[in-house]
């Protein structure tokens, strides 16, 4: 049904560089909160003042919660210097991950307008198809992240939130089910994230190579091959299309 790119092979790569180094891996954690967040901002953005079914409150309610559990396992990884805020120097992955979920949400919302749907129309479709294209990309990132955390014996954990974004799939597939060409509506929003999905990721591989330059190595071999990240990404990207 969809027009979903996997990158589970480059997307294991980073994490293990990740997970390997204190810093890289709070501002991941940082990186993820701040998506999460977002995630939740616009599902209450879509929100009708008063006609709000109660699987949309607890839809944005459990990605503010994932939001905050991420932010607390910071804790977990040793690093001593604050990540209070969703700066930039506090993510990975640069100005990709503020772009990430706001540019699917505009491309989603251009697409539905030149499609005549109304503004009503336009936001409870955005919401489905947008939180369905991220679903997918969490259905495929988070259990990846768990198995790579599990093999490096980190006291971090993202059981709760695999087992949320799971439901949170299936919910949407079904809501999909109802909507007007909703199949073809999702091929389209699909290709449009995997493409930023690309983007972030390449925004990530540089930002971890960024790290290794300025700390000199300092914690060890953090990058490896990562100079090929990017490329492998494109690579990836390329023979997926």
């Amino acid at each position: 049904m969809n027009r979903f790119i996997s990158f589970a092979e480059p997307l294991r790569e980073l994490l293990i560089k990740i997970v390997d180094s204190q810093e890289l891996h709070a501002k991941w954690l940082n990186t993820l909160s701040f998506l999460e967040n977002c995630g939740a901002r616009k599902i209450a953005a879509c929100e009708h003042p008063t006609l709000v079914k109660e699987e949309m409150l607890k839809h944005a309610a459990e990605e503010f919660r994932h939001a905050h559990h991420l932010k607390r396992q910071i804790e977990r990884v040793s690093y001593f210097q604050p990540l209070d805020t969703y700066a930039l120097p506090h993510m990975l992955g640069g100005i990709s991950t503020l772009r990430y979920l706001t540019t699917l949400d505009v491309k989603t919302s251009r697409i539905l307008k030149e499609a005549g749907l109304s503004k009503k129309s336009i936001h409870e479709a955005a919401y489905l198809l947008v939180t369905y294209a991220i679903e997918l990309r969490a259905e495929e990132l988070y259990p990846i992240y768990d198995e790579v955390l599990r093999k490096a014996g980190s006291r971090v954990t993202v059981k709760s939130i695999l087992l949320e974004e799971k439901e949170h799939l299936k919910e949407m597939r079904e809501g999909l089910q109802q909507l007007s060409s909703g199949v073809i509506y999702a091929e389209q929003i699909c290709a449009i994230e995997s493409n930023l999905c690309k983007a972030w990721l390449d925004g990530v591989a540089k930002s971890i190579l960024h790290s290794n330059c300025v700390n000199g190595d300092r914690e060890g071999s953090l990058i490896g091959k990562s100079s090929n990240f990017p490329h492998q990404i494109d690579k990836h990207f390329s023979v997926a299309r």
